[in-house]
């Protein structure tokens, strides 16, 4: 591994940040209560090791995949770059380290009442930090070079590849969770039994039009980015990328078939060839396997300088119609007083209250549903004259967060909707990512459309 100092920085932010991650959510909701001391180190002796059904194996394997990137980050922090015998010595330590930390962290819950306490969790999250320390030596190094080759992709080509296969790991992670595995035919059956086994293409939508809609909508747009970041290798036709998308869908809901909590449904090869039909349709247009002179000469040719802007308004549209239906305002003060208060809300309290998988999947929702306005208020600024880019810069950095809060505000008026200042955090750093991607994007493109006109240069200077 080289340059081991710059290497282990990074690590190091996001080994503190998801330590401090690890333990706020672990008490949430922050509701401490006090208890003598050794009234807890009883309690805490007489914590019971829970026999757990199918039900809940999905909070098991949640413990287990917490502790795992803490002691990988930890592992790597403090042995990268050194020898063995101090690998070894912080391999033992960040081990030891995760185990007394899941002992602290429980008998910590034992004062927030509305955590559960259980040997389950220990033993979890303790073998999550063995699998951790074993991850960062089986995989350390690649993941590193990895980190390492996105400063290196100078090509649009490059970084789209890198994105595509990073976007399919979150694809498969999240379709794959919460892990509860069965390889039981009894219990595969029972899963059918209780309707998570979908034949019929279409026969599991709900029965409002308007959801209806937006189910199949997204659930094609999942599969959208990967055809066309795919389609960005030089060769790689529409019908390839296509073809490939909607193997690795089918794959996938083979796959959900053996996690009980998961629906493996027929309808989603449907809206996964939708999806990727999309997606390969663009990269055509974005991507032409044939860089020919009139395709270079289409590429080039600038967008209206309005349309950026257009869209992104268009978009913020969508953002109403996904995040406001039903539409059914109260303005009454009774009724809108009280829900003001999700200012004062402990963050990510809402996310408690859940299933692990309905609490990423609000994730998601908020990040990916946001990123789209970012893209499009990168291009809008890219497209100004130089003198006005630095104001709409820092105009389109206010707008995102405006807009987000705008849309929480709004969901104080809908009896059906949580408005929540962790939604809004969420929301901004989406918007924020799209914007980050797109000037990635931008700033690739321009270098290499330079390099390639000076190369064009130099030969006609050698022809002439």
């Amino acid at each position: 591994m080289t340059r081991p100092a710059s290497a282990r920085a990074p690590l190091l932010l996001l080994g503190i940040g998801y330590l401090v991650f690890v333990v706020y959510g672990s008490l949430v909701p922050l509701d401490f209560r006090a208890l003598p001391w050794d009234e807890a180190v009883a309690r805490f002796s007489a914590i019971p090791f829970l026999d757990l059904g199918i039900g809940s194996r999905a909070d098991w394997v949640a413990n287990l995949l917490l502790f795992i990137p803490l002691a990988f980050f930890w592992t790597g922090i403090l042995a990268q770059g050194r020898g063995w015998l101090v690998g070894a010595l912080a391999s033992g330590f960040v081990l030891a380290a995760a185990v007394a930390l899941s002992v602290g962290i429980e008998f910590t819950q034992l004062f927030f009442p509305q955590r559960t306490v259980s040997q389950n969790d220990i033993f979890a999250e303790a073998l999550g930090g063995l699998l951790g320390v074993i991850a960062w030596w089986g995989v350390g190094a690649r993941v590193l070079a990895w980190h390492a080759g996105w400063s290196r992709a100078r090509a649009p080509a490059d970084l789209a590849g890198r994105l595509a296969w990073a976007y399919l790991v979150g694809v498969y992670a999240y379709n794959l969770l919460p892990l509860d595995l069965t390889i039981s035919v009894v219990e595969i059956f029972h899963k059918w039994g209780e309707g998570k086994l979908v034949l019929l293409p279409f026969s599991s939508l709900p029965a409002d039009p308007a959801l209806a809609v937006y189910e199949v909508v997204t659930d094609a747009l999942i599969w959208t980015p990967l055809a066309l970041l795919w389609q960005a290798r030089p060769g790689r036709g529409r019908w390839r990328a296509w073809r490939m998308v909607f193997l690795t869908a089918a794959l996938l809901e083979f796959l959900q078939l053996f996690v009980y909590s998961r629906v493996s449904d027929s309808t989603d090869l449907f809206t996964a060839a939708l999806g990727a039909g999309l997606g390969a349709w663009l990269g055509a247009r974005w991507f032409p396997a044939r860089a020919g002179a009139a395709a270079a000469t289409a590429r080039q040719r600038p967008a209206p300088p309005w349309l950026p802007l257009l869209l992104a308004l268009g978009w913020i549209g969508a953002l109403m119609l996904v995040f406001w239906y039903p539409f059914d305002f109260r303005v009454e003060r009774a009724f809108i007083e009280p829900r003001l208060e999700f200012f004062t809300r402990v963050p990510f309290i809402t996310y408690y209250y859940g299933t692990e998988f309905r609490a990423v999947t609000s994730v998601f929702q908020k990040v990916l549903f946001f990123a789209p306005l970012g893209a499009l208020l990168a291009w809008f600024v890219s497209g100004l004259p130089w003198l006005w880019r630095a104001w709409a810069a820092s105009a389109a950095f206010l707008l995102i967060p405006a807009v987000a809060l705008g849309i929480e505000l709004g969901q104080v008026l809908l009896p059906e909707k949580f408005p929540d200042t962790t939604d809004w955090f969420l929301e901004s750093l989406g918007g924020y990512l799209g914007y980050a991607l797109f000037r990635m994007f931008r700033v690739r493109a321009t270098a290499t459309r330079r390099a390639d006109a000076g190369r064009r240069q130099r030969s006609s200077r050698l022809a002439g």
